[in-house]
């Protein structure tokens, strides 16, 4: 081989080692970094996981208010509803009425219908000898 040749491969087998030794630096100080990264975290990871906890227990305490306002508020608003059907019992004389006798009532009212309905249902007979017997006592 001839002295340019040798020279040639030399170049070659120089800039391929370089693009190993490239490609071996960028991996050594991705790893640096990454290593150095995990170890803040490491440290930083109780701080954030604390300030974390804080944050669940504001909002917790956010929630909380927010439902005992709104149990509070339907509570009022359920006390307001009974009293004024209440008051409408009490303009329609129904103030001594309870939900029973209500019952009672429709039970009552129930069964009456059914009764109405049976008659009603039942067939009709003719009164045809009564008519006839009627005439002959007139006739005679």
């Amino acid at each position: 081989m001839s002295n340019e040749k040798t020279s040639q491969l030399k170049e070659v087998s120089d800039m391929a080692k370089n693009i190993w030794l490239a490609g071996l630096g960028a991996y050594g100080r991705a790893f640096d970094e990454a290593q150095e990264r995990y170890e803040q975290a490491s440290k930083e990871s109780p701080r954030l996981f604390n300030e974390l906890v804080e944050k669940g227990r504001k909002l917790e305490t956010q929630a909380r208010t927010a439902i005992d306002d709104v149990t509070a508020k339907s509570k009022g608003t359920a006390t307001s509803i009974e009293e004024r059907i209440n008051k409408v019992r009490a303009n329609l004389g129904l103030g001594g009425v309870s939900v029973e006798d209500f019952e009672r009532l429709e039970k009552k009212v129930d069964a009456l219908t059914k009764k109405l309905n049976a008659m009603s249902a039942a067939p009709k007979k003719a009164p045809a000898k009564r008519a006839a017997s009627s005439k002959t006592t007139a006739a005679e």
